[in-house]
C-alpha cells in the first residue's frame, strides 16, 4: 500500500454507495498547505528505476506521455518529465513528487489529474487542462492519473470523487479540487500552479540567462544552465547546441563535434531551430578552420594567407582559406568581406563556395547580429543590384 498523500485528505469528495462517484460540478476547493508526499519512490528512485520512453507524438489525448531520456553526450540529459505525462503507480514518485521538488523550469509544481475512461466530465476538463498547462510553457506540468488502471494510488491519494484535480509543489499538497469548474476558475487555478513555477515561459528565461552567459564568457553558468535545460524534451534541442557552442567556445573541438553529431542524429526535426543552426554552423566553421591550415601542404596560417591574397588578387582559393581561417580566429567581419568578394569576382566558383560559406558564418552569429545584418544587405545589393 502506497502511502504518499496520505493524510492530504479531500474535502466534500461524497462517494455514491461504496465506490467512486462522477462529480458533475464542482464540490470541493482544498486551499492548504497539506502535509509531505511520501517515501515510497524516494526509495524505487534509490533502486535505480529507467527513465519513461520519448512520447510519439505531440502532447494530447490518453496515450502516456514522458520525457525522453537524455541523447548521448548531452549532459543532464534523462528521466524529466514533459510538460504533459500519464502516470500510474511506478511513475508517480518521479514524475509527480520529485518533480514538484526541483527547481523550476526542470521542476515546479504539478497538477495531477484523476480520471476514468466512463467519466464524462472527465473528458470535458482534461482536454481544458492540458491547453491551460501547454499554454504556460513549462512553468507547470500536468500527470494524468487513470484511477481504474491504479487503484492503490489512488486509494493512497484518498481520490472518492472524479474527477479530483490537486495540485502539487515541493512534495507536498497545496491545492485541489473535485468536479468541474468554471472556466474562469479553471484558468486561475493553473495560472496560480504556473506562479508557483516561476511563470510562464521560465525555460524560456533560462535560455537567454544561458545565452547571456554565453556571450560574458561565463561558460561554467551558461553549461549548468544548458545541462538542466537538456532534462526537458521540449528544450533538449536548443540545450545540446548551447552546450555545443560552450565547447566552440572554450576551444574544445572533440566535445564540439560530439555535440554536432548529437544535434545531427537526434534532433532532425529541429534543425531549422536558429540556435541549432548556429551551432552546426560554428562547429562546421572550427573544423573547416582547422582543415584549411596546412591545406596542400602549405602554410595556412593566417599571416601567410594574407600574403598570398596580397600578391595573388584573383587566388579565390586563397580567399576562402583565408575567410575560413579568419572565423576559427574570431575576425568574422574580415572574413564576410572577403566572401563578399570572391562573390563578387565569380559567384558561381567551386558551386558558389563563397556563398556557401558566407551562409555558414551568418548562421554561427545568428539573424540578430550587427554583423549578420550588415552582410545581408551587402550580398542583397551586390546580387540584385
Amino acid at each position: 500500500m502506497l502511502h504518499s498523500l496520505r493524510h492530504a485528505r479531500l474535502l466534500g469528495a461524497r462517494p455514491l454507495g461504496g465506490g467512486r462517484r462522477c462529480a458533475s460540478s464542482a464540490l470541493s476547493r482544498v486551499a492548504r498547505l497539506g502535509p509531505p508526499l511520501g517515501p515510497v519512490a524516494s526509495r524505487r528512485l534509490a533502486a535505480g528505476a529507467p527513465p519513461p520512453p520519448r512520447p510519439p507524438g505531440a502532447p494530447g489525448g490518453r496515450a502516456a506521455q514522458s520525457a525522453a531520456p537524455g541523447a548521448p553526450g548531452v549532459p543532464g540529459g534523462g528521466g524529466a518529465t514533459a510538460a504533459i505525462v500519464e502516470v500510474d503507480t511506478a511513475s508517480f514518485e518521479a514524475l509527480v513528487v520529485k518533480a514538484s521538488l526541483a527547481d523550476p523550469p526542470v521542476g515546479g509544481a504539478v497538477i495531477v489529474d484523476a480520471y476514468a475512461d466512463w467519466c464524462g466530465p472527465c473528458k470535458s476538463l482534461t482536454p481544458k487542462l492540458e491547453r491551460l498547462v501547454l499554454a504556460q510553457r513549462g512553468a507547470v506540468r500536468l500527470a494524468k492519473l487513470n484511477v481504474d488502471n491504479n487503484p492503490e494510488l489512488a486509494q493512497s491519494l484518498q481520490i472518492k470523487s472524479l474527477p479530483t484535480v490537486l495540485l502539487v509543489h515541493k512534495g507536498k499538497l497545496v491545492d485541489s479540487f473535485t468536479g468541474a469548474l468554471a472556466d474562469a476558475q479553471l484558468v486561475a487555478f493553473v495560472q496560480r500552479a504556473a506562479e508557483l513555477g516561476g511563470g510562464a515561459a521560465s525555460a524560456e528565461r533560462a535560455l537567454a540567462d544561458a545565452a547571456v552567459a554565453l556571450e560574458a564568457g561565463e561558460l561554467e553558468r551558461a553549461q549548468a544552465l544548458y545541462s538542466a535545460l537538456g532534462q526537458l524534451p521540449e528544450h533538449a534541442a536548443d540545450a545540446a547546441a548551447g552546450l555545443a557552442l560552450c565547447a566552440v567556445r572554450a576551444g574544445d573541438g572533440a566535445t564540439a563535434r560530439t555535440l554536432a553529431a548529437t544535434l545531427v542524429e537526434h534532433f532532425k526535426a529541429d534543425a531549422q531551430r536558429p540556435l541549432v543552426r548556429q551551432a552546426l554552423a560554428q562547429v562546421e566553421l572550427l573544423v573547416e578552420g582547422a582543415d584549411a591550415d596546412g591545406a596542400d601542404g602549405a602554410d595556412g596560417s593566417v599571416a601567410s594567407l594574407r600574403a598570398r591574397v596580397a600578391a595573388e588578387l584573383t587566388n579565390l582559393e586563397a580567399k576562402q582559406q583565408l575567410a575560413t581561417r579568419l572565423v576559427a580566429t574570431g575576425e568574422q567581419a574580415e572574413a564576410i568581406e572577403l566572401c563578399i568578394e570572391i562573390i563578387k569576382q565569380d559567384k558561381a566558383w567551386n558551386e558558389g563556395a563563397g556563398k556557401v560559406l558566407l551562409m555558414k558564418i551568418f548562421d554561427s552569429l545568428g539573424n540578430g547580429h550587427a554583423l549578420t545584418k550588415r552582410g545581408r544587405r551587402k550580398l542583397a545589393n551586390l546580387l540584385f543590384n
